[in-house]
Protein backbone atom coordinates (compact mmCIF):
# COMPACT_ATOMS: atom_id res chain seq x y z
CA UNK A 1 0.00 0.00 0.00
CA UNK A 2 2.82 2.34 0.50
CA UNK A 3 3.11 2.01 -3.80
CA UNK A 4 -0.32 2.78 -3.82
CA UNK A 5 -0.85 -1.00 -5.07
CA UNK A 6 -2.70 -4.22 -4.21
CA UNK A 7 -0.17 -7.00 -2.94
CA UNK A 8 -0.65 -10.14 -5.51
CA UNK A 9 0.38 -12.10 -2.56
CA UNK A 10 -2.66 -10.61 -0.36
CA UNK A 11 -5.28 -11.30 -3.48
CA UNK A 12 -4.41 -14.49 -4.02
CA UNK A 13 -4.81 -15.55 -0.38
CA UNK A 14 -7.99 -13.64 0.09
CA UNK A 15 -9.41 -15.58 -3.24
CA UNK A 16 -8.03 -19.10 -1.82
CA UNK A 17 -9.79 -18.03 1.62
CA UNK A 18 -13.38 -17.15 -0.28
CA UNK A 19 -12.88 -20.27 -2.65
CA UNK A 20 -12.16 -22.82 0.02
CA UNK A 21 -15.07 -21.54 1.97
CA UNK A 22 -17.50 -22.10 -0.88
CA UNK A 23 -16.64 -25.34 -1.19
CA UNK A 24 -17.84 -26.20 2.18
CA UNK A 25 -20.83 -27.96 2.43
CA UNK A 26 -22.15 -27.51 6.17
CA UNK A 27 -24.02 -30.40 7.56
CA UNK A 28 -26.45 -29.09 9.93
CA UNK A 29 -28.46 -25.36 10.83
CA UNK A 30 -25.30 -24.79 13.17
CA UNK A 31 -22.83 -24.97 10.10
CA UNK A 32 -24.82 -22.77 7.97
CA UNK A 33 -25.27 -20.46 10.29
CA UNK A 34 -21.29 -20.29 11.14
CA UNK A 35 -20.84 -20.61 7.34
CA UNK A 36 -23.11 -17.11 6.75
CA UNK A 37 -20.85 -15.53 9.53
CA UNK A 38 -17.78 -16.53 8.25
CA UNK A 39 -18.64 -15.28 4.55
CA UNK A 40 -20.02 -11.92 6.43
CA UNK A 41 -16.73 -11.49 8.24
CA UNK A 42 -14.53 -12.61 4.88
CA UNK A 43 -16.78 -9.54 3.24
CA UNK A 44 -16.41 -7.27 5.96
CA UNK A 45 -12.31 -8.14 5.63
CA UNK A 46 -12.36 -7.68 2.04
CA UNK A 47 -14.30 -4.13 1.80
CA UNK A 48 -11.77 -2.68 4.49
CA UNK A 49 -8.77 -3.74 1.94
CA UNK A 50 -10.52 -2.17 -0.76
CA UNK A 51 -11.26 1.00 1.11
CA UNK A 52 -7.19 0.68 2.01
CA UNK A 53 -6.61 0.41 -1.23
CA UNK A 54 -8.57 3.54 -2.43
CA UNK A 55 -6.78 5.40 0.13
CA UNK A 56 -3.57 4.22 -0.94
CA UNK A 57 -4.02 5.75 -4.48
CA UNK A 58 -4.90 8.96 -3.17
CA UNK A 59 -8.60 10.47 -2.79
CA UNK A 60 -8.31 14.08 -3.84
CA UNK A 61 -8.78 14.36 -8.46
CA UNK A 62 -6.22 16.03 -9.89
CA UNK A 63 -8.51 18.89 -11.54
CA UNK A 64 -8.39 19.89 -6.82
CA UNK A 65 -4.94 19.56 -6.79
CA UNK A 66 -4.98 22.24 -9.65
CA UNK A 67 -7.72 24.36 -8.13
CA UNK A 68 -5.63 24.21 -4.40
CA UNK A 69 -2.19 25.01 -6.10
CA UNK A 70 -3.37 27.91 -8.36
CA UNK A 71 -5.51 29.32 -5.36
CA UNK A 72 -2.31 29.24 -3.43
CA UNK A 73 -0.68 30.71 -6.12
CA UNK A 74 -3.10 33.83 -6.67
CA UNK A 75 -3.56 34.40 -3.02
CA UNK A 76 0.12 34.91 -2.32
CA UNK A 77 0.27 36.97 -5.50
CA UNK A 78 -2.46 39.39 -4.22
CA UNK A 79 0.17 40.68 -1.34
CA UNK A 80 2.43 42.29 -3.40
CA UNK A 81 -0.88 44.69 -4.52
CA UNK A 82 -1.06 45.75 -0.75
CA UNK A 83 1.58 47.36 -0.78
CA UNK A 84 2.73 48.82 2.19
CA UNK A 85 5.39 51.97 3.01
CA UNK A 86 7.73 49.68 4.98
CA UNK A 87 9.14 46.57 2.31
CA UNK A 88 10.24 45.02 5.05
CA UNK A 89 6.70 44.48 6.39
CA UNK A 90 5.43 43.92 3.18
CA UNK A 91 7.87 40.53 2.61
CA UNK A 92 7.00 39.42 6.20
CA UNK A 93 3.34 38.88 5.92
CA UNK A 94 4.11 37.76 2.36
CA UNK A 95 6.26 34.88 3.86
CA UNK A 96 4.12 34.53 6.83
CA UNK A 97 0.89 34.06 4.68
CA UNK A 98 2.47 31.96 2.03
CA UNK A 99 3.93 29.44 5.33
CA UNK A 100 0.55 29.28 6.19
CA UNK A 101 -1.37 28.11 2.91
CA UNK A 102 1.72 26.08 2.09
CA UNK A 103 1.66 24.01 4.94
CA UNK A 104 -1.98 23.83 5.29
CA UNK A 105 -1.23 22.10 1.02
CA UNK A 106 1.35 19.58 2.50
CA UNK A 107 -1.15 18.95 5.51
CA UNK A 108 -3.31 17.68 2.36
CA UNK A 109 -1.07 16.05 0.51
CA UNK A 110 0.32 13.98 3.76
CA UNK A 111 -3.29 13.43 4.35
CA UNK A 112 -3.80 12.17 1.08
CA UNK A 113 -1.70 9.44 1.25
CA UNK A 114 -1.65 7.93 4.00
CA UNK A 115 0.41 4.72 3.79
CA UNK A 116 3.12 6.68 2.56
CA UNK A 117 5.57 9.40 3.68
CA UNK A 118 7.26 10.43 6.75
CA UNK A 119 3.60 10.36 8.65
CA UNK A 120 1.79 6.88 8.02
CA UNK A 121 -0.30 4.21 9.01
CA UNK A 122 2.21 1.44 10.03
CA UNK A 123 1.01 -2.40 9.28
CA UNK A 124 2.18 -2.84 13.03
CA UNK A 125 -1.97 -3.45 13.94
CA UNK A 126 -2.37 -5.80 11.03
CA UNK A 127 0.69 -7.76 12.22
CA UNK A 128 -0.79 -7.78 15.38
CA UNK A 129 -4.12 -9.06 14.49
CA UNK A 130 -2.40 -11.67 12.30
CA UNK A 131 -0.33 -12.95 15.21
CA UNK A 132 -3.19 -13.27 17.28
CA UNK A 133 -4.97 -15.25 14.41
CA UNK A 134 -1.74 -17.31 14.66
CA UNK A 135 -2.01 -18.54 18.25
Amino acid sequence: MEQGKASPVATGMLNDLYARLLLYSPQDSRGAAVLTEILHQLDVVTEARRGRLAMASGIVPGIIWIVLFGGASVTVGFTFFFGTANLRAQALMTGALSLLIFSGLLIIIVIDHPFAGAVKVGPEALTAVVEDFGK
